[in-house]
């Protein structure tokens, strides 16, 4: 496969795990838009609860100033009262939607992580159906160094008629022997191999998605127990309630 082909022109099931693969990033940048975009709320109206909460505490201590002194009008002092009765119960519906803004962040990290799952199976997906392929086409292209291996194979038998033949004491036959020197000539040059991945067209096509690190990875099953767990609560919750 040279490296200047295109995806286009790549093999249908490669192609189709690239596909995969990108619809599988699409949906956990979207999973994971979404969970930033509620946790950005929820710090707002969590800003919010304080602020209202700060300012029902200065009316609070502003209002026990004024109830010391006897020149204090007492609809001044009601005023008072009143907006700090305001700002506490203002804050306490902040904080309420703050409650419900942490119940759908949870619940949006969950979907983040079933998706950096899914991400992560087509991921893998992409790299196995290509190895698969260059494994496949590099077959095609064995003939030299068989021709190699079989020469090394006489080689060593023809040897093997003198005392202490070197490969007879490793291997179990030349033909091992002969396969083992070809293994230590490839693995000596892929030791200084480098590997270009930018110039790779496919890797270039599966680029993994940002942050897959800030989110843990849900499984349905794991899904189905926090949902039931959930409900239980909830049940049991009503029922202390009632």
């Amino acid at each position: 496969m040279k490296q200047n082909n295109t995806v286009a022109a790549l093999p249908e099931n490669l192609q189709a795990a690239l596909t995969r693969h990108q619809a599988a990033r699409g949906k956990f940048e979207a999973a994971r838009d979404e969970a930033d975009r509620i946790a950005a709320d929820m710090q707002k109206h969590r800003t919010a609860a304080d602020a209202s909460e700060t300012e029902a505490q200065q009316a609070r201590q502003e209002a026990a100033k004024l109830m010391r002194s006897t020149k204090t009008a007492p609809q001044d002092l009601r005023d008072l009262k009143a907006k700090e009765r305001a700002a506490y119960a203002t804050a306490e519906d902040y904080r309420a939607i703050v409650a419900e803004f942490e119940e759908a962040h949870v619940d949006a990290k969950i979907g983040a992580g079933v998706a950096k799952l899914d991400e992560n199976a087509a991921y893998r997906t992409v790299l196995q159906t290509y190895a698969d392929t260059l494994m496949s086409e590099a077959k095609q292209m064995l003939v030299p160094l068989l021709r190699a291996i079989a020469v090394q194979e006489r080689a060593y038998i023809s040897g093997a008629t003198r005392d202490n033949a070197a490969w007879e004491y490793m291997n179990e036959s030349a033909a091992d022997a002969a396969l083992a020197r070809m293994y230590g000539v490839i693995k000596q040059a892929f030791e200084a191999f480098k590997f270009d991945r930018a110039g790779d067209a496919v890797l270039q096509a599966a680029i993994r998605p940002a942050d897959l690190d800030r989110f843990i990875p849900f499984s349905p099953g794991a899904i189905h127990v926090r949902n039931t767990l959930r409900a239980k609560a909830a049940q049991q919750q009503r029922g202390r309630a009632a």
